[in-house]
C-alpha cells in the first residue's frame, strides 16, 4: 500500500484527510511524520506550506504533505492571516475576541494550502477558496474533540448559527466545501 507521511503536529488534520480517502475510496496509508522545520515568516499560507514541505522532504525523501493555514480577519485588515498560530500562542481567542469588541464588523475566513512533494520531489499546490463565516461574541462552551484549532470555538461558518466545534460530522459535511484544498488534494491523488 503506498503510503504518504503528513509533515504535521495536528492530529486533526490527519482525520480530516482520512475521512475524505474513506469518501473518495483512496486506498492509500497516511502516517503522521514529525519533522523538525523552521517556520518561515511569509505573507501567505502557500508561501509558508511550500517552504515547510521542501524542509520536508529534504528530511524524509519520501512523499511529504504540508497543510499551512491562515485566518483572516476582516476588522483587522486580514491579520493574523499566516501568523494565526503565533496570535493563538500569545493572546489566545479571547484576545481575538477583546480585539474585536468595539467593531461591528465581525467577518473572517480561513485559508488552507496544502504542498504535496512526491516520491519524484515534483511540488503539488492545492488551495483552497475562502472558508468564510463570521467571529462569535463569546467562546463556546464546548469540548472541541474533533477541531483543528481554538478558532473553532469562535467561528461561524456562513450558513449555520453555531461555532464549529459545536457542528457534527454530518452538520461540517453538509456547509459548502467547493474549492476546499483538501477535496481538490483526494480528488487529485485518486488518478495520480
Amino acid at each position: 500500500m503506498k503510503t504518504i507521511y503528513f509533515a504535521t503536529g495536528n492530529a486533526g488534520k490527519v482525520i480530516s484527510l482520512q475521512r475524505y480517502f474513506k469518501q473518495n475510496d483512496i486506498n492509500i496509508d497516511i502516517e503522521r511524520v514529525s519533522v523538525d522545520m523552521i517556520e518561515p515568516q511569509a505573507d501567505t499560507s502557500t508561501e509558508v506550506a511550500l517552504a515547510k514541505a521542501r524542509q520536508a522532504y529534504a528530511q524524509l525523501k519520501k512523499p511529504v504533505l504540508v497543510d499551512d493555514s491562515s485566518f483572516h480577519i476582516s476588522a483587522l485588515g486580514g491579520f493574523p492571516g499566516p501568523y494565526i498560530k503565533y496570535m493563538l500562542s500569545t493572546i489566545g481567542i479571547v484576545g481575538i475576541l477583546e480585539f474585536l469588541k468595539h467593531h461591528d464588523d465581525r467577518s473572517a475566513y480561513f485559508l488552507s494550502s496544502l504542498v504535496y512533494i512526491d516520491d519524484l520531489g515534483q511540488e503539488h499546490i492545492f488551495e483552497d477558496e475562502p472558508y468564510k463565516g463570521t467571529i462569535a461574541e463569546r467562546v463556546a462552551d464546548v469540548n472541541a474533540d474533533n477541531s483543528w484549532s481554538d478558532l473553532h470555538k469562535i467561528f461561524i461558518p456562513a450558513g449555520t448559527d453555531k461555532v464549529l466545534a459545536e457542528l457534527s460530522d454530518d452538520e461540517r459535511k453538509s456547509l459548502d466545501t467547493k474549492g476546499d484544498s483538501y477535496a481538490a488534494f483526494s480528488e487529485w491523488i485518486k488518478t495520480a
